[in-house]
């Protein structure tokens, strides 16, 4: 059985199409379980009542938004009681491939479950124009990636299973096994991050990650936080997160080559703001701010080692 986990957040369009594409599929024996994280009682109900009523589905809600870590984390802890063979983990602002899910299995099964595997992911709005199948490295040691094909027309050119340096966790399936082994995502991380370190930790236990051109899947990308761009709610996230995986993963010495190197980007970022201004530009100062915040949360992490709780002073919503 394949436990596939998706979460909701405010987003029952997005949520109930994605939820449509999964039921078409044509690998039988999965569960969907549907983690409304914090919704508003409004939203929550009237998802309840627009879902399908079948055993495939199983519904939960979480009071409080715990953010996608959290969400996530909570989805395989209930899924796990089903003893799933597979988890799938998926965003909700997705239409997936009614033939991706067996073409996961498969792939996984190759190489004798393994592995954590993904497909192609094309942007929801531009259906035959690739926005993710997988990062490989350029600098190893200080995990500096390429992200491969990213905005190609799919012309066939990536049509080969491989292995990968770094996945995204827009979709991907991994044995229940290696849940068993390593556990869910870090606490340490809320948003951003969180799919790199479990993808490393997965390889520390000899895990493979695999991309496979036969499962796809379409993707919108950032809905829940208004896009990405220059947005500093996720760049407060983004700055924190990545400054904990790159410490987690890196040699000290290596790494505080790269926090030095963070210290001068806000520098800049503050810089290049003022300079719009001075050419008349509407601009402000959020960003650099929500990425020196994020910075500033780093440096608390590093004495406390606390959880993340999502407190983002970006977002009405924490």
């Amino acid at each position: 059985m394949v436990a596939i986990i998706t979460l909701n957040y405010n987003q029952n369009e997005y949520t109930l199409k994605c939820i449509e594409s999964i039921l078409q599929s044509k690998y039988g024996n999965f569960k969907l379980f549907l983690i409304d994280n914090g919704s508003t009682m409004k939203n929550f109900r009237e998802l309840k009542n627009s879902i399908l009523k079948t055993t495939q589905i199983e519904l939960y809600r979480i009071e409080k938004n715990k953010g996608y870590v959290g969400g996530i984390n909570f989805g395989l802890e209930k899924a796990s009681l089903f003893d799933p063979e597979f988890f799938l983990v998926m965003n909700n602002d997705t239409i997936i491939d009614k033939n991706a899910v067996n073409e996961l299995v498969k792939t996984c099964n190759k190489f004798k479950n393994k592995a954590i595997v993904t497909g192609k992911v094309y942007h929801y709005e531009e259906p035959n124009k690739l926005q993710d199948i997988g990062y490989s490295f350029y600098n190893k040691k200080a995990l500096k990636i390429n992200r491969i094909g990213l905005n190609e027309e799919d012309a066939g050119q990536f049509n080969e299973v491989s292995e990968r340096d770094l996945l995204d966790d827009v979709f991907w399936l991994f044995p229940s096994i290696l849940y068993e082994e390593i556990g869910g995502y870090s606490p340490y991380f809320w948003f951003s991050a969180e799919q790199a370190d479990f993808a490393l930790r997965a390889k520390e236990y000899g895990y493979k990650l695999i991309y496979t051109p036969l499962a796809k899947l379409w993707h919108k990308g950032s809905v829940s936080f208004g896009g990405r761009g220059r947005n500093p709610k996720i760049a407060y996230w983004h700055m924190q997160s990545t400054l904990i995986f790159r410490y987690r993963h890196l040699s000290k010495l290596l790494f505080m080559n790269q926090y030095f190197k963070k210290w001068f980007g806000i520098f800049s970022s503050y810089l290049k703001v003022l300079l719009e201004k001075l050419q008349g530009e509407k601009s402000d100062f959020k960003y650099p701010y929500a990425k020196l915040l994020g910075m500033l949360y780093f440096n608390k992490w590093l004495i406390i080692r606390n959880n993340n709780i999502g407190n983002n002073p970006f977002n009405k919503n924490s």
